[in-house]
């Protein structure tokens, strides 16, 4: 089966070196804490994707914040979940996350790792389920919005599509950004792999 390597991170960029700044600088929020998590795909029909998506893995194993799922999908792409296990968790234990994500058919009893498996599985059979936007760290008044509350419409698109008040969003995403200005100020003075095992 051919990839759509459209889908695949790992072709926008030649260089490896280059390659995993760039990513490190993608999942510095993630390592900060400001996102609770990302999400990249790798072609698995590609050698320098496999040793791109190997490379990264080798460097998050040495981490203590962020860990890893990964998984197949119905697009020719090996998807791996980037996530740091305390945001995340804070992030899903919020009361208006968890009881959405139960109206999502995740389980009433609440466990990190069996609501990642349920999304993981979601997403394996080929499902881009909307909750997702939770996972990442969206406020949920932007993840509603998307999938069509009424009483939520449309305020801009900045970052992601930012539905009703949008100081919520504007706060996030600040703290996102700043997340990824720290972690390029800290690539201009460190290797990416001491930035991972020391954060």
């Amino acid at each position: 089966m051919k990839t759509n390597k459209s889908h695949c991170y790992c072709w926008n960029k030649d260089n490896q070196d280059v390659f995993i700044t760039w990513t490190i600088e993608l999942l510095g929020p993630v390592l900060f804490g400001a996102k609770p998590a990302e999400i990249m795909s790798f072609p698995e029909d590609d050698q320098k994707g496999i040793e791109r998506r190997e490379e990264i893995k080798r460097i998050f194993d040495e981490s203590t914040k962020v860990y890893y799922k990964e998984f197949y999908t119905d697009k020719g792409c090996k998807k791996i979940l980037f996530y740091n296990v305390e945001a995340l968790d804070n992030t899903l234990k919020e009361f208006k996350n968890i009881k959405f994500l139960k109206e999502q058919g995740y389980p009433h009893e609440y466990d990190l790792n069996t609501y990642l498996d349920v999304l993981v599985k979601k997403m394996e059979s080929g499902e881009m389920p909307h909750e997702i936007g939770t996972f990442l760290g969206y406020p949920l008044k932007d993840v509603l919005g998307f999938i069509g509350h009424p009483s939520l419409k449309l305020t801009k698109v900045k970052g992601w599509r930012v539905y009703g008040d949008p100081r919520l969003s504007d706060e996030k995403y600040t703290e996102i950004l700043c997340a990824k200005e720290k972690i390029k100020s800290m690539l201009k003075l460190n290797h990416p792999e001491k930035i991972v095992q020391s954060a």
